[in-house]
This record gives C-alpha cells, structure tokens and sequence, in this order.
C-alpha cells in the first residue's frame, strides 16, 4: 500500500515539475517574440496571454485547448528559428546573479571551461616557445587557435540567444580536433606535397610554425581538406 503510494506521489511530482519546465518555456518565448515584435512577425491571432495561461494549465485543458496550445508552441518555435525555449532558458542570467551564473549554469560552467583551457594553452605555448622543448609548440598554438575560434562562436551565439547548451560535447570535440589537427599538420609536413610541405606554404606567407598551427587550429576545415584531397587521390589511384 505504502508503495503505491509513493508511486503516485512521484508520478504527481514528476507531472508538476513537467508542468513548470513547460510553462517556463512558454513564458520564455512569448517574452522573446514580444521584445523582437519588430523583427518577428506574429499572426494576428496569437494571443500571449491566453498561451501562457494554457501552459501553466495544460494537464486539465481539454482537447481542444491542448491542440491549439501545442500548434501555438510550434508556430513560436518555427518563427523564432535557431531561438528556441531551451536557449533562451540557457542564456538568461537576469536575476540570478554571476556568480550563479558562472558557476551553477551549464553556459557558466562551459564559458569557464573554455576560458581556464585557453590561458593554459597560452601559458604551455609560452614555456615551450622560451624553453629548450618545442616539441609540444605546435599544440599548444593549434589549441589556442582552437580557442579562439570557440570564443568567438560562443560570443556570438550568447549575442544572438542561439547558444544550446546540447551542443557543448560537439564543441568539445571541435577542441580536440582542433589540437590534434594544427599540431599534426606541422609535425607531418608531407601531408600536402611532398616537393612542398605545409611549412613551405607558412613560409610563403610569413607565417612561423607556431602561427601556421595556430591559424589550422582556428580553421581546422582546411585540414579536412587536405586529408579529403589525399584520399581522393589514393582512391583514384586504386581504380
């Protein structure tokens, strides 16, 4: 009996907290498309109070009310585009205070991330290039290249309210790749042509090894390039 209990306790807990994610959301995004109104265009029939109404009361509406609740929910998510009630939740620190919001957000904690990586990246590359190892130059400049281009497209999603935070592991691995490709590119020069190396083409343009790693790492597309070109030609080869 008492298990039973507890189960329909949890399963009215786990309503109630669903109800308050939903109604947030809602609250969020009609508050977004009220301050861009003129950036957005809104049909005419949308009513913002009743919207919000509905979704602090969707469990008790009837059908009919629930339809148009979820067809009103899509249409605000389909006009605002990349802006979604999941960023704006993310990206909205109003109220909370910095230190919540750098330190108990997941925008907060990525940013701090991401920031504390980049002086570390900038503190290796600076005892690399004044010490006898430079073996370890061309990472540390393809990181902080990395970074870089992390920070920038961080700041302008922030900017824009566009930033999820389920992207943050892709952006993770964008890091990786980052270091892994500005570094390797340098270390295995015959990777682009074997009478002309990648260091080559940096000299061409006055860039060191260490700018070369840092601009690959920012741009790591150029190093898909480079593998894409080589494996077409060893498939034509094969042929």
């Amino acid at each position: 009996m008492n298990s039973t209990i507890e189960k329909i306790e949890k399963i009215e807990a786990e309503t109630k907290q669903e109800q308050r994610i939903l109604a947030c959301n809602a609250w969020h995004l009609v508050r977004y498309v009220l301050e861009h109104d003129h950036e957005i265009k809104v049909p005419t029939k949308f009513n913002a109070g009743q919207f919000v109404e509905w979704s602090e009361n969707y469990p008790d509406l009837n059908t009919e009310d629930k339809i148009n609740f979820i067809n009103q929910y899509a249409m605000l998510e389909k006009i605002t585009k990349n802006v979604t009630a999941r960023t704006l939740v993310a990206t909205r620190i109003h109220g909370r205070g910095f230190f919540h919001a750098a330190f108990f957000t997941s925008v907060g904690q990525y940013l701090l991330f991401l920031s504390t990586i980049t002086f570390i990246f900038v503190y290796l590359l600076i005892v690399n290039v004044t010490g006898k190892v430079t073996i370890l130059t061309p990472f540390c400049a393809a990181g902080l290249g990395t970074c870089v281009f992390l920070l920038r497209i961080t700041q302008e999603k922030l900017k824009s309210r566009e930033f999820d935070p389920a992207f943050i592991p892709s952006q993770l691995i964008r890091l990786c790749l980052g270091v892994l490709a500005g570094g390797s590119i340098v270390l295995f020069p015959d990777l682009v042509k074997p009478d002309k190396t990648i260091t080559d083409i940096g000299n061409q343009i006055n860039l060191g090894q260490g700018s070369l790693a840092f601009v690959l790492g920012y741009a790591v597309d150029i190093f898909y390039a480079i593998l894409d070109n080589i494996g077409g030609k060893i498939k034509n080869r094969n042929q």
